[in-house]
């Protein structure tokens, strides 16, 4: 204790006392670490939205997996450490995978997942390309599977503190002694742990939050040796030292920190008005999650004394001061403003995967189109235009077949309906209906022979063809057709009975199904240079519709998409029109189906 306590009082300024904190001009504002972690976000989507190499992107993971460990979400840092291995695994010569999968391990470590820790820290050797970086890896899986053996967990500690005092990395070389000082405190060697400590303290800035939280790890440790009066001397100087260079969070934590010690010294008058102190600057500082905990510890100590007036009196205090200290506190918005750009980050991640699929199918396409480009080279010119020409007409031949052929089911259902309003006398509607029908089949076969007609008429067809449906179905859907202000109606051409059975499949075998009432929507929009129409409805979605199908009404769906198909792949080989055409069925928590049509 001797060798303790004259250690400690070579760190220890003499005579520290604690005032009273004040907020001045003068007094240093750091940037929260919130701050920093939306400013690593952000770089995050900056990135993805930039097309940035997966390197760069993974580098940005890492960082922003950093700023979470320096806010003590170990379990998100993990998850982004994971990402980042992922994408920088892409490229064998990536020199950041080695630091990756040693971050990835240390958190791990810090969760308890050993078995993962130990696994992780091997592969950080087997990237490394430094022998030293490979030794001090390898020492940390070995260190990890020692647990039960103390004595070996230092040695191996030991043996990294050398390696790494002849680099300059500072951060490595603090956490390996503060390591030794946790191993040599389980073994009851203070003296020890203090060495490792003040070795620790020695390599960081004496101003910086890592020396105050050194600093007040050496005060805890003599409160566990009973010494409180050196341990109060020393985390007075970490408060003063935090007021000056830390955020308001480790100010309060510090402040309670102080107050433990002189509650645990039997001097309660100093450990209530520090802990007042706290809770004032917490207040004051706008920071809800300690004025929280800094309110608990005061109740507790009140409940204890049994004290209840000075209990109620918090509580009014707490909530008068409420909204004013929301208001102030911008770390919760911080935090809400970190969420949304993880949501964000998520949304981009999902697209640059559809991105990077579709660039892989059009790689392939490409080389398919390019064998067959070489196949077709060796025969004669004369043979290549005959066949064109023979192929072109039958696909003329082809398109104006299928253009003309008439959905039977659609006739037959809208006659059904006819039938079915004379049969209930509702003769108005029937006369209604049937005009309705009329006008539209008429529409359809002034259209027939046209390969594409223009947005307006395109429209009316559908806005025609929909309030017939609605006559039909009046309580099981509405629809709203969107057309972006950056489209010429009358210039615009659509490819003609492209979306009409599309539409109707959305209603046949989507919405009238739901129990509730449903929506359709149908945009059309200009995106890079290209018109894209989407129909979308959240009707019961591909899966629940084809389980409810007879045998005919999947013949009938089968034939009316091959219709279409068919049509758009004759469009594009005669006009090379480019015409594009997916269903998907959605992927949030709303069921539907979603059908994209671009050229």
């Amino acid at each position: 204790m001797k060798h303790l306590y004259l250690l400690f009082l070579a760190v220890c300024l003499a005579g520290l006392s604690v005032a009273q904190p004040v907020v001045n001009s003068d007094t240093v504002v750091t940037q929260s670490r919130s701050e920093d972690l939306n400013v690593a976000s952000q770089k995050v989507v900056s990135s993805f939205s930039k097309g940035s190499s997966n390197d760069q992107i993974a580098e940005d993971y890492y960082k922003l997996a950093l700023q979470l460990i320096n806010l003590g979400d170990y379990v998100k840092a993990e998850t982004y450490l994971l990402k980042a291995i992922e994408l920088a695994s892409e490229n064998k010569n990536n020199k950041k995978i080695a630091e990756y999968y040693r971050e990835l391990a240390k958190v791990q470590e810090y969760l308890k997942k050993d078995e993962d820790a130990v696994e992780n820290f091997k592969w950080a050797s087997a990237y490394s390309d430094d022998k030293s970086q490979k030794r001090i890896n390898t020492n940390d899986a070995n260190r990890i599977k020692s647990r039960s053996n103390p004595d070996l967990e230092l040695e191996y500690l030991n043996q990294n503190a050398y390696i790494w005092s002849n680099s300059t990395n500072n951060r490595e070389i603090v956490q390996t002694y503060n390591q030794m000082a946790e191993v040599n405190k389980s073994m009851n060697n203070p003296d020890e742990a203090l060495l490792n400590y003040q070795n620790a303290l020695s390599n960081v800035d004496d101003q910086s939050t890592e020396a105050i939280l050194i600093k007040s790890d050496m005060a805890n440790l003599l409160v566990e040796s009973n010494n409180y009066t050196d341990a109060i001397n020393i985390q007075k100087q970490v408060v003063e030292q935090s007021w000056l260079n830390a955020d308001v969070e480790i100010q309060v934590k510090q402040m309670r920190q102080l107050s433990d010690m002189y509650f645990a010294n039997n001097s309660a008058a100093e450990g209530l008005q520090v802990l007042k102190d706290s809770y004032n600057l917490a207040i004051e500082k706008g920071n809800v999650k300690e004025a929280r905990q800094s309110l608990l510890v005061l109740i507790e100590f009140y409940e204890k004394n049994k004290d209840n007036e000075e209990i109620l009196q918090l509580y009014r205090d707490f909530i008068l001061k409420l909204d004013t200290l929301i208001s102030k506190d911008k770390s919760l918005i911080d935090i809400k403003l970190f969420e949304i750009t993880e949501e964000k980050i998520t949304q981009l991640e999902k697209e640059k995967q559809l991105k990077d699929e579709l660039i892989d199918r059009k790689n392939n396409y490409n080389l398919m189109l390019a064998g067959s480009v070489i196949l077709l080279a060796g025969l004669s010119l004369l043979t290549v235009m005959a066949w064109r020409s023979v192929k072109k007409r039958n696909r003329l031949i082809a398109l104006q077949s299928l253009r003309r052929e008439m959905n039977p089911h659609f006739i037959f259902n809208s006659l059904n309906s006819v039938n079915q309003f004379i049969a209930n006398n509702n003769e108005l509607e029937a006369n209604k209906y049937l005009t309705s029908y009329s006008n539209l089949m008429r529409r359809f076969m002034e259209n027939s022979n046209s390969d594409y007609v223009s947005l307006s008429v395109e429209i009316d067809q559908l806005t025609k063809y929909l309030d017939l449906e609605k006559l039909r179905f009046p309580d099981k859907f509405d629809y709203k057709i969107e057309i972006d202000d950056n489209l010429d109606v009358d210039a615009v051409k659509i490819p003609n009975m492209i979306i009409q059975p599309n539409v109707e499949n959305s209603i046949w075998h989507g919405l009238r199904y739901k129990d509730s009432k449903g929506y359709l929507r149908i945009s059309f929009n200009k995106e890079n240079k290209k018109t894209v129409v989407i129909i979308e409805d959240n009707g019961i979605g591909l899966e629940e519709s084809q389980k409810m199908k007879t045998k005919n009404q999947k013949m009938h769906e089968s034939r009316g998409l091959m219709n279409v198909r068919e049509r758009i792949n004759l469009l594009n080989e005669i006009n090379k029109s480019g015409i594009r055409f997916e269903i998907n069925a959605k992927t949030v928590e709303e069921t539907g189906v979603i059908v994209k049509i671009a050229w």
